[in-house]
């Protein structure tokens, strides 16, 4: 017998979402927590910009490995600038 029709004098379960949905529903909760702590720790990492020629030469040093040619780039300039050379 269904549910959606409960007979006279029977008690209606008082459960009844689907199985699984409530900790589906946790999961997809903390998964998306997760994306956003991820987030806000990314974005407060990046959050400072190098003014000076030594916070562009450790710059270029943090992204050595993932961009070496614009590390190359950066450094270049840096000295450039440490030099006197900038307008050249």
């Amino acid at each position: 017998m269904s549910t959606a029709y409960p007979a006279i004098g029977r008690s209606t379960p008082r459960n009844t979402q689907p199985r699984g949905a409530h900790w589906f529903g946790t999961l997809a909760a903390a998964l998306i927590e997760a994306v956003r702590r991820v987030d806000r720790w990314q974005l407060a990492r990046r959050s400072s910009t190098p003014t000076t020629a030594d916070d562009v030469l450790n710059w270029a040093s943090q992204i050595e490995n993932s961009d070496p040619g614009f590390a190359s780039d950066l450094r270049g300039a840096a000295l450039r600038s440490m030099d006197g050379r900038a307008g050249e």
